[in-house]
């Protein structure tokens, strides 16, 4: 049977808004996918798999990203050769930051970036807190916020969703934008975790990992999985709706 692998890279360290969860639901569509997979863990020092074909970097505080900081520097050739490669890279909150070219903080010093995403990011004072939709060209994503960062792109066409409810983490034409993606890695601040939500999304990430292999996948099967989240997506839509958005000044 076919076979995909799934690393998380940082679990401890970099994995604090159910970052598990984002490679649980991609476990979940590979086999809805007819396929099987292998899920590795990687830490400090510890070797991701040499036939990796998807990688999930989850968020951490500022301190938990110093402490990762210079080992995933050492992976930053790796990196590289894997998303142009067409490897699918999926990134969240305080990895996605260190994924570009650096983190401007509130107290004047910068955190290096690794320069393998195409934006820069600022920390703010002002918390961007609450529930997101997002539109992008495949899939419209629904999840939660937190954040005080603002992100300015280099390569404005690597911009990857607009904000329909929420805040964003960047300047999108005249409105606000969510996702950068650069070849099949993808980056953003949607937490929660934001692809037990979005099945479509995980789907997308399978896919293109599928299609770099050059493996034929089936058509999704529908299950539990699909219900809870179309429940869960209701859920909120509701809620965006009727409470609207809030920002908290640090």
């Amino acid at each position: 049977m076919t076979q995909l692998t799934i690393a998380q890279l940082y679990p401890a360290e970099l994995g604090i808004t159910g970052d598990r969860g984002n490679v649980r639901a991609i476990e979940e569509r590979i086999a809805a996918r007819g396929a099987n997979r292998v899920t590795a863990r990687a830490g400090v020092g510890e070797n991701l798999p040499d036939d990796v074909d998807i990688i999930v970097i989850g968020n951490g505080p500022l301190s938990a990203m110093r402490g990762v900081h210079a080992d995933l520097v050492s992976r930053g050739d790796q990196l590289r050769s894997f998303i142009e490669a067409g490897g699918v890279l999926f990134a969240v909150g305080g990895s996605a930051e260190l994924l570009g070219a650096g983190i401007d903080l509130t107290d004047g010093t910068r955190v290096e970036g690794l320069g393998l995403m195409p934006y820069r990011v600022a920390r703010t004072r002002d918390r961007r807190v609450g529930y997101i939709t997002v539109q992008t060209p495949d899939v419209r994503v629904v999840g939660f916020e937190d954040h005080a960062s603002e992100w300015t792109l280099d390569d404005t066409a690597a911009a990857y969703g607009a904000v329909i409810a929420g805040r964003g983490s960047f300047a999108h034409g005249e409105g606000r934008g969510e996702f950068v993606r650069h070849h099949n890695a993808f980056a953003g601040n949607v937490q929660g975790p934001v692809l037990p939500l979005n099945p479509a999304l995980a789907d997308l990430l399978v896919a293109a990992a599928g299609e770099r292999r050059g493996i034929a996948l089936s058509e999704p099967v529908t299950g539990p999985f699909d219900e809870h989240a179309e429940g869960a997506r209701a859920a909120i839509d509701r809620f965006i709706h009727e409470k609207g958005f809030k920002t908290i000044q640090l």
